[in-house]
């Protein structure tokens, strides 16, 4: 493998960063700032870190919303105060930029996605974490329990060279979702493991925009973490990738050509009016509202949904797997978000002790008794798929647990690819190259450009990525 300069790699994976505010965003967000003191009363004074007050920056969306709020009881069990800065996606990803990735010192703990752990641990800007774990306690660590969290999950959250990075407040995967009740009124039936040849079909024949309503929502949106993250879990299935073994470019191949005319076919026949501008909440507003009889997206949409006091289709939808298409093998991909410990903390032993709380057992069975435990963070535990009550307040759950097992980290196209990463190749230069063909999809659908243009401009610009990047050999 080659290696990049520091400057570069700063330069790319901080950009990484900037992207990952459009990836796998199941919550949607209430935008703003907010930096307070979650407060408690500090009943363990007997605590080395009682006093001591850490600083996390986080996202503002509703799961870290619910674990500001509920940080007092983390306060009164340990005396150690927690003050956070929660900003939108596009903010946090900011400030984490200029401050981790600078050495700042502001934050002890930042959240950080699927894409970002192993580049901020690899950079030496977040701090590993399996030496703490080995230091804990026997009892303390049969308490948390590393081996409950499914292995792709703390797989994506590592590093190949240093550990894991961050620990795993909530992962997802990708879903097919439907309306029943405009399946029931069409009598159609969606099978667990479609085709998109068969979603398609559904898709036509559920739409029908003279009543509103769309037979499908796709993210059109044109973004490395927007359209790109849907489309390249089409490509996988329809057998593309963007590199071989060898880092050779493979976006100019006739997997990749089918791939692009079937997204363009679906969204124009049978998609949203104006897709272009619809990333991931315009397609979870038309689910919501029962606008559209099938979407396609990140799992924890299904907790959404069903959690919204504004959603209208409570109880109405269903589930399948994500599409399959020229083999029978998932092309399913993971994301979500990581805590991870900045290297800069002064107070690492109190930010693992928070690390550990926020993402443990006890922490999912707080959220579920107290907030409803369809609010409980998804797609981490086994133990929460094997709670009875997780699992007859959330529909989705069975389904859920099974498209996550079915990820594959490591190996996320049909053929054997250089990269790992799934949807979002596990690569620094990502976020130039994931936006240039964003954009280029985006033309094509609006018919500014045609697919030869655009799979000659794409190769191009994936087979100087490998030259610059100093991939091939």
């Amino acid at each position: 493998m080659r290696k990049l300069s520091t400057r570069r790699i700063l330069s790319a994976a901080l950009a990484v960063a900037m992207l990952s505010a459009s990836l796998l965003t199941g919550c949607s967000n209430k935008g703003g700032q907010s930096s307070q003191v979650a407060s408690g009363s500090a009943s363990a004074t007997s605590s080395p870190d009682s006093g001591t007050t850490l600083s996390v920056a986080t996202v503002n969306n509703d799961d870290m919303i619910i674990m500001e709020n509920l940080t007092s009881e983390f306060t009164k069990k340990t005396g150690i105060q927690v003050k956070y800065t929660t900003l939108s996606e596009n903010e946090i990803r900011s400030k984490i930029k200029e401050d981790v990735g600078m050495g700042g010192g502001q934050y002890d703990i930042v959240t950080l996605g699927a894409q970002d752990s192993g580049v901020y641990l690899d950079n030496g800007w977040t701090e590993s974490l399996d030496p703490m774990f080995k230091s804990m306690s026997a009892a303390d660590q049969k308490a948390y329990d590393l081996d409950d969290i499914f292995p792709v999950v703390k797989q994506s959250l590592s590093s190949t060279k240093k550990g894991l990075g961050s620990l795993p407040f909530y992962a997802e995967t990708t879903l097919l979702f439907y309306n029943k009740d405009i399946f029931k009124s069409k009598n159609l039936t969606m099978p667990e493991n479609p085709t998109w040849d068969q979603v398609y079909d559904l898709a036509v024949k559920c739409n029908d925009p003279s009543k509103g309503i769309r037979g499908i929502a796709i993210r059109g949106l044109p973004g490395g973490g927007q359209n790109m993250f849907i489309f390249s879990s089409i490509a996988y299935a329809f057998g593309a990738k963007y590199y071989d073994k060898n880092w050779n470019a493979t976006f100019n191949t006739p997997q990749m050509k089918n791939a692009i005319e079937f997204y363009k076919k679906i969204i124009t026949n049978a998609g949203e009016s104006g897709a272009t501008t619809c990333g991931y909440t315009e397609c979870l507003n038309l689910m919501s509202s029962g606008k559209a009889a099938m979407w396609y997206d990140a799992s924890v949409s299904a907790g959404t949904m069903a959690n919204s006091k504004d959603s209208k289709v409570q109880g109405k939808i269903g589930y399948a797997m994500a599409p399959l298409e020229v083999k029978k093998d998932q092309t399913n991909t993971i994301g979500g978000w990581g805590l991870a410990m900045t290297s800069s903390s002064k107070h690492k032993d109190a930010a693992f002790k928070f690390l550990t709380w926020a993402t443990s057992k006890d922490y999912a069975k707080l959220v579920g008794t107290t907030k409803g435990w369809v609010s409980a963070p998804s797609g981490t535990r086994q133990s929460t798929y094997d709670n009875p009550n997780y699992k007859k307040a959330c529909d989705f759950a069975d389904i859920t647990k099974k498209a996550l097992l079915k990820v594959n980290y490591s190996h996320p196209a049909i053929d054997e690819t250089p990269y790992a990463g799934n949807s979002i190749p596990n690569m620094p230069e990502y976020s130039s190259w994931g936006e240039t063909i964003a954009q280029q999809l985006a033309s094509y659908l609006t018919g500014k450009t045609d697919i030869n243009s655009v799979l000659t401009s794409g190769q191009k610009t994936l087979q100087d990525v490998a030259t610059e990047g100093n991939y091939k050999k």
